[in-house]
């Protein structure tokens, strides 16, 4: 998470120097989930002593505050600092950390099989430390756990993913495959997929499972709740519910 949080501010590690007066980032927002631009609303200096502007050059503790342009909502963080560089508001970083609101993994409901799951969590742990290419190598193996639960049996994804024409609407079968090619991409040739590409990818596995998981099971749930209640009225039993 620190990564990701310093990426977002430009530096690549705790000791670089972090402008506390940066207007606006690309990140993942915490609450909404897309990659966004955030805009600054506030930021000041929490210890050793308060101070509510970047004008003294004072290291210490500073509570930044970013809304997601987005859905508007906000995000804070902690950042403890050194003194200011000459004449700017850049101060070299110590520690960083987002308090508001407590980072969440994305996370598939039960009723998706568990290995999916477990390798869309993985995933979703990578995207959330910038680790890109292996979240996108972690959530083309989640589609690969998906096509072999839909029983398909040949040994490259491709083929797999081609195997479920028929079973799959065609929709499904190209989100199927641009998530395999994410994967390939990020594994193969190296290439790193912005955040929003890969947010936008994890979008669509969640929405592959709602369809292909989720959904079903409701009906089944509500399928099952009506008939006990037609059994109940049968028995003259008052139905649960």
């Amino acid at each position: 998470m620190t990564t990701l949080l310093l990426a977002s501010y430009g530096v690549t590690a705790i000791s670089d120097y972090v402008d506390l007066a940066k207007a606006t980032r690309q990140m993942i927002c915490a609450h909404c989930g897309y990659g966004t631009t955030q805009t600054s609303r506030d930021v000041h200096r929490i210890a050793p002593q308060y101070h509510d502007s970047l004008g003294d050059a004072s290291g210490g503790i500073f509570e930044k505050t970013w809304s997601c342009d987005y859905c508007d909502r906000v995000i804070i963080e902690l950042i403890t600092c050194g003194s200011a560089s000459s004449g700017t508001a850049s101060r070299r970083v110590k520690e960083i950390m987002q308090i508001w609101p407590a980072r969440t993994i994305r996370e598939l409901p039960p009723e998706v099989p568990e290995p999916i799951r477990d390798r869309f969590q993985e995933g979703s742990r990578c995207e959330g430390a910038a680790a890109y290419r292996g979240a996108a190598a972690m959530y083309r193996a989640a589609v690969e756990e998906l096509c072999k639960e839909r029983g398909a049996t040949k040994y490259k994804l491709y083929e797999k993913i081609e195997e479920l024409r028929g079973q799959l609407d065609e929709d499904l079968i190209v989100d199927l495959h641009e998530t395999r090619m994410l994967g390939n991409d990020s594994v193969h040739d190296g290439l790193t997929y912005s955040p929003e590409e890969v947010a936008n990818v994890a979008e669509l596995i969640v929405e592959m499972t709602q369809t292909l998981y989720i959904e079903p099971a409701k009906k089944t749930a509500m399928r099952e709740a009506r008939k006990q209640r037609r059994e109940a009225h049968k028995n003259g039993e008052s139905p649960a519910g």
